[in-house]
């Protein structure tokens, strides 16, 4: 959720502060009998891609909408669609824009995502307004296709059901290896402004300009030995890792891949996924992510 509503502009304040909110507003949004007392500060509300006064189903729409296209459709590298189109050549110049591009290098396809909540039980009204802000970027000849990702929450239903609902114009799309390259390093962007690493976070969103650009990435529990707790240390901490004791892992070929464009070519991106899926535990105290991502719990 929070790796889904933290925009690009978010600061280190930012991080702290969806990290606190995090775990209060999932319990509100489990528990509709209590008072809806969560509110955005203005200092935060450009930090946050959408927010709302005293709702907070906008931000839980981006998590669940985030989550479904990462675990259930494969579109396991997902970035922020503003940053991306600032490189696109010519540039994008309209107002409205989606709020992901996601990649999925298993099926070739690069498409966009706008993410909308509502709490009522129609969702027509949010998805032609989603699509509205996909149809400017569908042209792009780099884009397969645009979803409109709606999630209802109808506030009359006692049982609290939420529905998501997705709608997918289509169109043909012109795929370089370098393309996916960019969104595949800016996708990882989020992760390391989560971990605290702003220095790997900035590098992730620019290009590699020769063979010898290239990051140098560790472990990232190695860096968070070195810093002060993180955005991502609140937030585990919250739902029950000790933050002690808790590794903020990558998979080593992703590591490789994301500063190495040759090595990056050469994976056989499907054996990657089955092997992701494979890691997928539901043991307590781990969490495996299908981009190779990983938070892990090793007690003494």
């Amino acid at each position: 959720m929070a790796r889904a509503t933290l925009t690009v502009n978010s600061g280190k304040l930012s991080r702290k502060y969806m990290a606190a909110i995090v775990k209060p507003t999932l319990m509100f949004l489990l528990d509709w009998k209590r008072a809806p007392n969560l509110c955005v500060s203005n200092d935060f509300r450009r930090a946050l891609r959408d927010f709302s006064i005293t709702m907070r189903i906008g931000e839980l729409a981006q998590g669940v909408s985030y989550a479904f296209w990462k675990w259930e459709r494969g579109y396991s590298w997902i970035s922020d669609f503003g940053p991306w189109a600032a490189g696109l050549v010519p540039p994008y110049a309209e107002k409205k824009s989606p709020d992901f591009v996601m990649l999925n290098l298993i099926t070739n396809e690069i498409v966009i995502m706008e993410s909308k909540g509502t709490g009522n039980a129609c969702h027509k009204g949010s998805m032609r307004r989603a699509l509205f802000q996909c149809e400017f970027a569908l042209h792009l000849n780099t884009v397969s296709r645009c979803f409109g990702s709606i999630l209802t929450l109808d506030s009359k239903n006692p049982m609290g059901i939420g529905t998501l609902h997705i709608r997918d114009p289509e169109d043909s799309a012109m795929l370089t290896d370098e393309l996916k390259h960019y969104i595949f390093r800016h996708s990882y962007a989020s992760w390391f402004d989560l971990t605290g690493d702003e220095k790997r976070s900035t590098e992730c969103r620019k290009p590699l300009a020769t063979k010898n650009d290239v990051l140098e990435i560790s472990d990232v529990a190695d860096q968070e030995k070195e810093t002060s707790i993180t955005a991502l240390r609140d937030i585990t901490a919250a739902i029950g890792f000790d933050p002690e004791y808790t590794e903020y892992r990558i998979d080593t070929e992703i590591k490789k891949a994301l500063d190495d464009f040759d090595f990056f070519k050469q994976i056989e991106w499907d054996k990657f996924s089955e092997r992701m899926k494979a890691q997928s535990s539901s043991q307590e105290k781990q969490v495996h992510f299908p981009d190779g991502t990983s938070i892990v719990e090793q007690l003494p």
